[in-house]
């Protein structure tokens, strides 16, 4: 079964999202100096960074995705 382009669009959306909430996390703890949103600051730092990485392979599969639906 072949993905739809539609179901590479929400993945790329679902990414934007992960890699935005662990932009907002890690910003709110570093610069803002926020208190912790997970109750430590080690605990929020561990959530940003798994977020902005899964972020980053969902536009990673995005990306190898559109490339390989140009292909002839």
């Amino acid at each position: 079964m072949t993905p739809t382009p539609f179901a590479g669009t929400i993945g790329l959306g679902i990414g934007a999202v992960m890699a935005a909430l662990g932009v907002y996390v890690a910003l709110r703890a570093l610069v803002f100096g926020g208190a912790p949103l997970t109750g430590t600051l080690g605990l929020d730092l561990g959530f940003a960074v798994f977020f902005i990485a899964r972020g980053g392979l969902q536009y990673r599969r995005w990306r190898l995705a559109q490339e390989r639906s140009t292909r002839p």
